[in-house]
């Protein structure tokens, strides 16, 4: 499914995701600095694909996914996937896909905004992640939101001629700061 939109800071938002937001998507993932930790997730890149997931992702009732705006324009996107309902557990993960934005805070608010949804909205008692243990800013951004290793898996997989570490996350609604 997709989530509603979610007014956040500093021109930051979470919006419906549109077909034409999912076909950004090819060409953010395939740039070097942007996909450069997204390792083995990688799946078909045709515009087929990406309508299929369109869809798949629509009449899910296991995830849920935002399209991340700043400024207005779409810029990545964010969500929650696997979702058990019975243990009210499921994983998130994010991507911004114009690295020329990195390290403006697009990423904290739009985990924040996220995370908070989790906890007010599905009633979620854990949200969990895995980054790339290399990827500082994404664990930053899930860190500000009360996300805390839970455990690093070393050498899980290899990219761009080398091996990298993944970090372990997860939070909690204690966990979530109360002035995020």
């Amino acid at each position: 499914m997709f989530g509603p939109t979610l007014a956040g800071r500093n021109g930051v938002s979470l919006i419906p995701p549109t077909l034409e937001h999912y076909k950004l998507r090819t060409s953010w993932v395939v740039a070097p600095e942007v996909g450069r930790f997204w390792g083995p997730r990688f799946g078909e890149l045709t515009e087929e694909r990406q309508e299929k997931r369109f869809k798949d992702t629509a009449e899910s009732n296991t995830e849920i996914e935002w399209s991340i705006a700043y400024e207005g324009e779409p810029v990545g996107y964010t969500g929650i996937f696997g979702i058990d309902w019975v243990r009210r557990d499921g994983e998130s993960g994010i991507i911004i896909g114009r690295h020329d934005l990195y390290g403006r805070g697009i990423a904290s608010e739009a985990v924040r905004l996220r995370t908070d949804f989790a906890w007010k909205e599905l009633r979620l008692h854990r949200v969990h992640n895995w980054i790339a243990h290399a990827n500082r800013g994404s664990r930053r951004a899930n860190e500000k939101s009360g996300y805390k290793q839970m455990g690093l898996q070393p050498r899980t997989f290899f990219r761009s001629g080398e091996w990298y570490d993944e970090w372990l996350g997860e939070a909690f609604p204690h966990t979530f700061p109360e002035k995020a």
